[in-house]
Parts: structure tokens; C-alpha cells; sequence
């Protein structure tokens, strides 16, 4: 004896590829194309002289120092430093970065370094 029913059997049922990226986060997914990475710079730069013609037409009320001779010079100094950040963040993060294990398995707290006295079964001093 058979019955049919309307609802589908499992092989029937196309289900999409699951993955965990956020929907929102979806539209910003281009950042990582290398492309894009490597010419990024150009925003900043044109963003740098676009500032050095505002600073030549519009002077600030205190300039810098060197402001009298290069105008908009903030902008440029701002432009060096954001390179330099951006330009070091793989060397820093290799002196900073830490292993995947550096804080132990499970996320729980090494008794042989903790001074919590809940972990080390002391009296906390005061």
C-alpha cells in the first residue's frame, strides 16, 4: 500500500550552501580582493590632496611652523603617518601577535601563573 502526500522527501529538497557569513557583511566582501588591497592607497592620497588645496584655499587661523612655507603640510604629515601604520601592521603584528595556545586549553586559567585565589586555593593579600 502506498500513500502520497505533497510534502517532498528529503532528496527532493535543495537546500542552499551553508556558510557563517553575517548577510550584512556580505556587501563588504570586495575588501579582500587583492586587487582592491593593493590599490587602496589611492584613496588616502587623493583624500591627502584634495586637504593641501582646502589648506591653500581656506589657511587655518594658527598655522604650523612649517605650514607658512607647504601648505596644507598637516595633511601631509597625517598621510605619512597612516602610511607608515598601515605599511608596518605585518611586521607588528608579527612582534605582537601571540600563538593560537598562549592562554591555554579551554580558555581556563593556568593555576601555575594565576593569582586568583579562587584558582590558587590561597588568601588573597592585602
Amino acid at each position: 500500500m502506498s500513500v502520497e502526500t505533497d510534502i517532498p522527501l528529503e532528496t527532493e529538497i535543495k537546500t542552499k550552501p551553508v556558510d557563517d557569513i553575517h548577510p550584512l557583511s556580505r556587501k563588504l566582501l570586495f575588501l579582500g580582493d587583492p586587487k582592491v588591497k593593493r590599490n587602496f592607497i589611492w584613496l588616502p592620497l587623493v583624500g591627502m590632496i584634495i586637504c593641501i588645496i582646502l589648506g591653500i584655499f581656506h589657511p587655518q587661523k594658527h598655522p604650523l611652523p612649517g605650514e607658512q612655507y607647504i601648505p596644507g603640510s598637516w595633511a601631509i604629515y597625517g598621510f605619512v603617518a597612516y602610511s607608515l601604520i598601515v605599511l608596518s601592521a605585518s611586521t607588528l603584528f608579527k612582534i605582537l601577535g601571540r600563538d593560537e595556545d598562549y592562554y591555554g586549553e579551554g580558555g581556563l586559567p593556568d593555576p601555575d601563573y594565576s593569582t586568583d585565589p579562587m584558582i590558587t586555593g590561597e588568601a588573597h593579600h592585602d
